[in-house]
């Protein structure tokens, strides 16, 4: 007759199932973020050649959205360009949704991804202003140098002499709002130092487009 498991026996299978959980759900959990981090990349990507197709037929890319009642980053601020759902160049929502496009930021849910440019300034619902122009700040030296220092840097607020065409980024994993407020205040999000950093486990996720016509960002190298 076969014996049963003593009660010492299942407590020593127990603590052993205990302990490889202990030491596989952290690799899993990295796992998933890496995975999910690689689709916002794409999803980038796929949003900068939209930007790239729209510039072909338009010869300009479209203004920055800076019409957001909280002004807050994680909020509406900086969303996609309403023009490339127009264009049916992004999958577009109905006029009632606050979105500009359902193409979501899978880091920030119910928010698209972010987008600024220099030129066109939107500071009004739909309504293009007249005398406000979007700018973007850029370390100097960029991007072979970065910083986050505002001596270290300035606004650009011509289309022609910016370095930068466009950015797009994702607030990425673990967005601490104190952190880049203190950091940089609104001089987000090209330089390097608050990119998604793998040590760090946060940090945006960035896609721009340099005036050489090269696109770099904090994809490079994974």
């Amino acid at each position: 007759m076969k014996k049963g498991f003593t009660l010492i026996e299942l407590l020593v299978v127990i603590a052993v199932m205990t302990l490889l959980m202990g030491v596989l759900l952290p690799a899993l959990s990295q796992v998933s973020l890496q995975a999910k981090i690689v689709a916002v990349n794409t999803e980038l990507r796929q949003i900068g050649l939209a930007l790239e197709y729209y510039f072909s037929d338009y010869e300009k890319y479209p203004p920055t959205r800076e019409d957001c009642n909280t002004g807050v980053l994680e909020d509406h601020l900086y969303q996609l360009p309403e023009q490339l759902a127009d264009c049916r160049m992004l999958p577009s929502t109905n006029k009632n949704n606050v979105m500009a496009t359902i193409t979501e930021d899978r880091f920030n849910s119910g928010h698209t991804y972010k987008y600024r440019s220099v030129g066109e300034c939107i500071r009004d619902r739909d309504i293009i202003d007249k005398w406000i122009t979007s700018r973007l700040w850029v370390p100097d030296g960029f991007p072979g140098k970065s910083s986050v220092e505002a001596e270290q840097g300035q606004w650009y607020k011509d289309p022609a002499k910016t370095p930068i065409k466009w950015v797009l980024f994702s607030l990425g994993p673990n967005y601490d709002r104190q952190w880049i407020e203190e950091t940089l205040e609104n001089r987000y999000p090209v330089p390097k130092e608050i990119w998604n950093d793998v040590g760090r486990k946060k940090g945006f996720l960035v896609r721009l487009h340099l005036q050489n016509g090269n696109e770099i960002g904090s994809f490079e190298g994974q």
